[in-house]
C-alpha cells in the first residue's frame, strides 16, 4: 500500500529533468525564429525553413537521449522507494496477523514485478519525449510559416511578425501528441505517466503478497478532495476473489485495472490487506463523510474540496505557463541582434511579468482564504531560474 500523500510528491524529481527539457526547447525555438533572418516567399527562404526545422528535430532527439539516461535512474530509485515502502506497510499488516511475508527484494516473484514496471514506465517516458521533439518540429515550422505569411500581407512588420511567432512558441511550450490526438503539456504528461506507472506497480506487488499469504479480502485508501466517483468506493473493503458474499467484488466495484478505476490515471488511491476478526477498518463511516463533505470558503462561497484542489491546479498549471513565456522571451532578446526586436520581445516579457505577478497574489489569496497548502513545486519550471525571476520581478515593479 501506498499513503495517498505518497503522490503529492512522488514525481518531483523526475519532473525537474523533464521540465529542463521542455525549458530548452522552448529556448532553442525562440532563438532559431530570432536567427532566421529576413522573411520572404524565396525559395532560399523555403530551404533555410525546411532545413532549421530539421535541425530543431535533430537537436531535441539528441537531448531527449541525454535525457533518458538520467531519467532511467530516477524512475528505479523512484520504483524502488515505491516499491519497499508498500511493502513494508503491508508486511506490518501481515505480520500483526501472524503471517511472516519476506522483505520485497527477497521475494523473486515481487522483485520480477517492480522491473517490468520500471522498464514500462521508462519506456512510456521515452515515447512520450520523442513524440514531444515532433510536435516541437511543427510547432517551429508553423511560428515561421505564420511570420513569412504576416509580413507578405502587409499587415505586419518583420519585427511584429517575428514577436508574435515568439508569443506563440513561447506560449505553447513542449507538448506531447497522443494517438488520439489530444494534446497535454510536458510536465502533465510526464507526472501522469509516472504516477500511474508507480501506483500500478505498487499494487502488482501487493497483490503477488496478497496471493502468496492467501489473503483475499482488501481495503482501499481514502483521502479528501478524492474524485466524485472514487468517492464511493475509497475506504471500503471488499473481496478479491468475489467469493465472500459479505463483501463487494473488488475489480468490479472499484474498476481496478482500468483507466478511470482504482490504481488508475493520476488516481491517489491505493488498497492494503484486511483479515476478518483481526483488522480493524482504517476509516469509520464518520471519517469518509468529513472526507466527502469536507469544503473550503472562498471569495463568501462554499466550495467543496475537491473543486478547490481543481481550481488550485488551474492556478499551478497558469503559473508555470506565464513562466515559460519569461523564459522564451529572454531566450529571444539574448538571440537577437536586432536591437528592434529586442526592444519589442522585452516589452512582451514586461507584460508576462506583470501577468505573473498577478497570478501568483490571486493564488496567495486562494490558499490563504482556503486554507490550502502550497504545492510550490507543481509552479516550478526548470531554467526560470533566480536571474529570470529577478527579472520578471523588477520588470513587474517597473
Amino acid at each position: 500500500m501506498l499513503p495517498p500523500d505518497y503522490f503529492d510528491y512522488a514525481a518531483d524529481d523526475l519532473l525537474e529533468l523533464y521540465s529542463k527539457l521542455d525549458e530548452t526547447i522552448t529556448r532553442d525555438v525562440v532563438r532559431r525564429l530570432v536567427k532566421t533572418g529576413g522573411v520572404s516567399a524565396t525559395a532560399e527562404w523555403q530551404i533555410q525553413r525546411l532545413q532549421e526545422s530539421g535541425l530543431l528535430l535533430d537537436d531535441i532527439i539528441r537531448r531527449v537521449a541525454q535525457l533518458t539516461d538520467a531519467s532511467d535512474q530516477h524512475v528505479r530509485a523512484l520504483f524502488e522507494d515505491a516499491g519497499v515502502q508498500a511493502v513494508e506497510i503491508d508486511r506490518g499488516i501481515y505480520q500483526a496477523a501472524g503471517l511472516s511475508p519476506p522483505p520485497l527484494r527477497q521475494s523473486l516473484a515481487a522483485m520480477q514485478v517492480l522491473q517490468a514496471g520500471m522498464a514500462k514506465t521508462a519506456g512510456h517516458l521515452r515515447n512520450l519525449s520523442m513524440t514531444t521533439a515532433v510536435v516541437t518540429q511543427q510547432l517551429y515550422i508553423n511560428a515561421v510559416t505564420l511570420a513569412e505569411m504576416q509580413v507578405e500581407s502587409g499587415a505586419f512588420d518583420y519585427v511584429t511578425a517575428i514577436r508574435n511567432a515568439v508569443r506563440t512558441a513561447a506560449k505553447s511550450g513542449a507538448e506531447v501528441l497522443y494517438p488520439t490526438g489530444h494534446r497535454d503539456k510536458l510536465d502533465v504528461a510526464i507526472r501522469r505517466a509516472t504516477l500511474t506507472g508507480v501506483s500500478q506497480t505498487a499494487a502488482q506487488i501487493s497483490e503477488r503478497y496478497a496471493d502468496d499469504m492467501g489473503c483475499d479480502l482488501v481495503e482501499t485508501t481514502a483521502h479528501p478532495g478524492a474524485r466524485p466517483d472514487h468517492q464511493v468506493w475509497q475506504g471500503k473493503i471488499f473481496s478479491r476473489s468475489d467469493k465472500r458474499g459479505k463483501y463487494p467484488d473488488f475489480v468490479e466495484s472499484t474498476g481496478y485495472g482500468t483507466g478511470a478505476g482504482l490504481c488508475g490515471w493520476n488516481c491517489r488511491h491505493s488498497f492494503f490487506p484486511f483479515f476478518e476478526g483481526l483488522s480493524a477498518s482504517a476509516y469509520p463511516r464518520e471519517k469518509l463523510r468529513g472526507y466527502e463533505n469536507q469544503t473550503v470558503q472562498y471569495n463568501g462561497e462554499t466550495i467543496k474540496y475537491y473543486d478547490a484542489t481543481q481550481m488550485q491546479r488551474a492556478a499551478e498549471r497558469q503559473i508555470r505557463a506565464t513562466k515559460r513565456e519569461l523564459a522564451g522571451y529572454d531566450a529571444g532578446m539574448k538571440a537577437t541582434g536586432s536591437e528592434e526586436l529586442r526592444n519589442a520581445l522585452n516589452e512582451q516579457f514586461h507584460a508576462s511579468a506583470v501577468k505573473l505577478q498577478r497570478q501568483k497574489l490571486q493564488l496567495d489569496d486562494f490558499l490563504g482564504q482556503t486554507g490550502m497548502h502550497r504545492q510550490g513545486e507543481r509552479e516550478q519550471v526548470l531554467g526560470f531560474g533566480r536571474s529570470q525571476a529577478q527579472k520578471a520581478v523588477h520588470a513587474a515593479k517597473k
